[in-house]
C-alpha cells in the first residue's frame, strides 16, 4: 500500500525516525544542571556504583567498567579530581597504584542530578498515565535489544530480565 508515493513501512519508518531525532535535537539544546559534562556525571557514578558493590575502583578497573581507554579516563579524572568530585589515593604499599573515590563535593552533585532524573521521570509517568509508561518501558526495552542485537552487541540475561 502507499501513501503519499511512500510505501507503507516507509512512511512509518520515517515517522519513527523522525521521533528519534528529536530527542537527538532535545539533547542539544538541554541546558545541563550540574557544571559537570555527561561523561564526566557518568564516570561519577560509575564509580559510585562500583564503591557500593565493594569493588576498588582504578584507573583500569573504571576504564574496564566503562568500556573506554585508560588514557580516556586519566584525562577525564584530570578535570574532575582538580574540580574536587574526585579524590586520588596513592596506596601506601604499592606506589604504582592509585585508588579512587567520590568525594563529598561528588556524591552531593550525583545525589541533585539523581533527583532532578527522577523528577523528569516521575513527571513522565504523570503526563503519560500508568498504563502507557508501561508500554513506553516495554518498548524501549524491546527497541534496545533489538538495536544491540542489530550492532552486534552482547546483551545480558540481566538486562534483558530487568525490563519484565
Amino acid at each position: 500500500m502507499k501513501r503519499w508515493g511512500i510505501k507503507l513501512n516507509e512512511e512509518v519508518s520515517m515517522k519513527l525516525m523522525a521521533a528519534i531525532n528529536q530527542f537527538r535535537r532535545l539533547r542539544k539544546g538541554h541546558k545541563h544542571n550540574t557544571e559537570l559534562k555527561p561523561s564526566d556525571m557518568m564516570m561519577l557514578m560509575k564509580m559510585t556504583e562500583m564503591c557500593e558493590a565493594g569493588e576498588e575502583v582504578s584507573v583500569s578497573s573504571l576504564s574496564a567498567a566503562l568500556g573506554v581507554s585508560r588514557p580516556f579516563v586519566t584525562n577525564a579524572l584530570n578535570s574532575i579530581v582538580n574540580d574536587g568530585f574526585v579524590e586520588r589515593k596513592v596506596d601506601e604499599s604499592d606506589r604504582r597504584l592509585v585508588h579512587l573515590s567520590v568525594s563529598p563535593k561528588g556524591v552531593e552533585i550525583i545525589e541533585r542530578s539523581k533527583k532532578e532524573f527522577m523528577s523528569a521521570i516521575d513527571g513522565l509517568v504523570k503526563h503519560l498515565g500508568e498504563e502507557k509508561s508501561v508500554v513506553l518501558a516495554d518498548l524501549m526495552g524491546e527497541t534496545y535489544t533489538y538495536l544491540a542485537a542489530y550492532h552486534g552487541v552482547e546483551v545480558s540475561a540481566f538486562e534483558t530480565s530487568k525490563d519484565k
